[in-house]
């Protein structure tokens, strides 16, 4: 997960980001400054929430 965020701040540094997660999952994204933005919804049978990060400071 370091790497991939890292590989975001190069490409794109002014984007937040945004991604699908497990709801399982909120506090291994939240270590990465991830917070839940949606409501727990199911994908494919099981509960995913949206999560968010602000861009990051350089």
């Amino acid at each position: 997960m370091e790497q991939t965020l890292e590989s975001c701040r190069q490409h794109w540094p002014q984007k937040a980001l945004y991604l699908g997660a497990q709801a399982h999952l909120q506090g291994f994204y939240g270590h990465f400054g991830f917070v839940p933005v949606t409501d727990v919804y199911d994908e494919d049978g099981i509960a995913h929430i949206g999560m968010a990060r602000e861009v990051a400071p350089f």
